[in-house]
């Protein structure tokens, strides 16, 4: 569905991206009081799929090019709390940048359909050994093997009556409900708990490492299990 206020002109450019609607939205406002013309791209979206808005790049804030440095200012002066209201304490932000960048977890779930459930545990579990957490690295660690054992099992059902070496990405798309649920009940804890740590906008590594690797294992795999047959 096309985003209203989409800005169809190059000349726009994105002076801020929050993963919160009302946050992108209170930007706006911030904006437009300060005599801008801002547009919200992405608003909908999150809107309507709250849990892939970290996926999706969250909502973008903007403005056009000839507006940059006058929408800058306007922002720098609201997070420094020039918007603050009489009687509100202004406190200081406690976020810290992590010990190394980490994965996405929520675009590592979002892989977890073509990948199987597994893949985004098992990214989480890395986040967790990353930053030293060894609670969330033994929840990950047993969301990775429990996982790992139901994509066998959607592996070994469709064993006997897949074509080709697709035969984990055919199970991956089975197990889709398994990885929402997973995500819901337990993957976005990680996610949401990075963001109260160190902010939306922590350093992050690359999954496309991961990803093909894994995406290579699950084609030797499917070749592996069509020779046996």
């Amino acid at each position: 569905m096309p985003e209203q206020n989409d800005p169809t002109s190059d000349d726009y450019v994105c002076v801020a991206t929050r993963t919160s609607a009302t946050e992108a939205q209170l930007l706006r406002g911030v904006l437009e009081a300060a005599g801008l013309t801002p547009h919200l791209v992405g608003e909908q979206t999150v809107q309507t799929y709250s849990l892939i808005a970290h996926a999706v790049g969250g909502v973008r804030v903007l403005v056009p090019g000839s507006q940059v440095p006058a929408a800058k200012q306007a922002l720098a002066e609201f997070d420094a709390g020039a918007f603050v209201l009489e009687g509100e304490e202004l406190t200081e932000s406690t976020t810290t940048a992590p010990p190394a960048p980490l994965f996405s977890p929520d675009r590592a779930a979002l892989l977890g359909f073509l990948l199987t459930p597994a893949f985004g545990a098992g990214i989480q579990f890395a986040n967790a050994r990353a930053i030293g957490d060894g609670g969330q690295s033994t929840n990950a660690l047993l969301s990775f093997v429990m996982l790992s054992a139901m994509s066998l099992v959607g592996i070994y059902a469709l064993h006997e009556n897949a074509e080709g070496p697709f035969i984990v990405f055919q199970a991956s798309l089975l197990l889709c409900a398994v990885n929402v649920i997973w995500y819901v009940i337990a993957g976005q804890k990680q996610s949401r708990a990075l963001i109260k740590a160190y902010g939306n906008h922590y350093p992050k590594r690359r999954l496309l490492v991961p990803a093909v690797m894994t995406a290579g294992a699950a084609l030797a795999l499917g070749a592996a299990l069509q020779a046996i047959r």
